[in-house]
């Protein structure tokens, strides 16, 4: 949050609208904006009820893919677009429709309804994970999402759609928090369960840095873009970042035996096509190379991150349920060497009967 709290009076407060107000981000922004003095009220938007109200709240039970949103965005000063699938799913249409489409519903919602600015969280993974990457990247840093992972592609093309609409309008503003992988109770992302110790698979050499965000600094980014006007974008992130081992000793107990690039790849497609895991092959260039960022930008507005890597990592670890993946993957490994190893004394058998006869 800011360092200075803006105060106003009552009649020149903001109204707010939430898309994703009862989601996993929308819960714990929700307490901030019914504490500030900088909002009037808070229209909250999703196909849940949240199970955490507010004084400020007035709550819509709709689908922003297919409700008419004109008159729900009537009088709002801002909208915080936070309705998506954490992705990624094997419903490849699914998500685009509800990520992208819905996105562009609420900005073509917005504009006729003559809302002045929009906040939508982006991702950290829209820069891509290659091994040139500068580390940290900064905002300038050209977005190179990694082919065929869908999420960030989605968020890259999402952040397009957010310009066009800035353009296109006269004083508008729209703000896009690139935000590193968010760690907290209740996080299930690819990136959360990586960081906390359940990686998908274990890549053998790998030594990509590790960069998470605290689910309650991530809230307060989007409080702090709220009350202040942020155009463009800002990357949203703990102070700095920690080294693979830096990392990995936080779980002395949770490391699995490191794969080889091609063998991973084969184990993700197998689980994610099965739909025994989560993670589809595609992330394999998010676990392997460097997309840190640089969180300076942000942080010159009085913004803050009230937990270090270490912190946010070690308050996420405790009580998460375990993935499949990382059991399969290593049943995998094992079966394949099993395999290996069969295949191995079998041919030295026969070539020990050659050379007998």
């Amino acid at each position: 949050m800011s360092t200075t709290t803006p105060r106003r009076d009552p009649e020149t407060a903001a109204t707010v609208v939430v898309t994703g107000v009862s989601g996993f981000l929308g819960q714990r922004l929700l307490p901030l904006l019914d504490a500030s003095p900088a909002v009037a009220r808070v229209v909250g938007l999703d196909v849940q009820d949240p199970a955490r109200r507010a004084r400020k709240l007035t709550f819509h039970r709709v689908d922003v893919v297919n409700a008419d949103l004109d008159t729900l965005l009537r009088g709002a000063d801002v909208v915080v677009h936070l309705a998506a699938i954490v992705g990624p799913i094997l419903d490849e249409a699914l998500m685009t429709r509800v990520n992208c489409d819905g996105t562009q519903r609420v900005l073509d919602a917005a504009a006729r309804a003559g809302v002045r600015r929009v906040v939508r969280p982006s991702s950290a993974a829209v820069y891509g994970a290659w091994p040139n990457n500068p580390v940290p990247l900064t905002e300038d840093a050209p977005l190179r999402p990694n082919p065929g992972f869908l999420p960030a592609l989605l968020d890259a093309e999402c952040e397009r759609r957010l310009t066009e609409w800035e353009r296109a309008g006269a004083a508008r503003v729209a703000t896009r928090l690139r935000i590193a992988p968010i760690v907290g109770p209740g996080a299930s992302s690819i990136f959360a369960a990586a960081a906390t110790g359940r990686p998908p698979v274990v890549l053998r050499h790998a030594a990509a840095p590790v960069q998470v965000v605290h689910v309650d600094d991530a809230a307060s980014a989007l409080a702090l873009a709220v009350e202040h006007e942020l155009p463009g974008a800002y990357n949203v992130s703990a102070d700095g970042w920690l080294g693979a081992d830096e990392a990995a000793a936080l779980h002395p107990r949770r490391r699995l035996p490191g794969l080889p690039a091609d063998a991973a790849e084969r184990v993700l497609h197998v689980t994610w096509t099965s739909g025994l895991g989560d993670a589809p092959p595609s992330v394999l260039p998010y676990l392997t190379y460097p997309w840190v960022v640089a969180n300076d930008r942000i942080e010159e507005l009085g913004w803050k991150p009230a937990h270090t890597n270490e912190e946010a990592i070690l308050l996420a670890s405790p009580g998460e349920r375990p993935s499949v993946v990382p059991v399969v993957a290593m049943a995998g490994a094992a079966i394949a060497g099993a395999a290996g190893a069969t295949w191995w004394l079998a041919r030295a058998r026969r070539r020990r009967g050659r050379r007998i006869v």
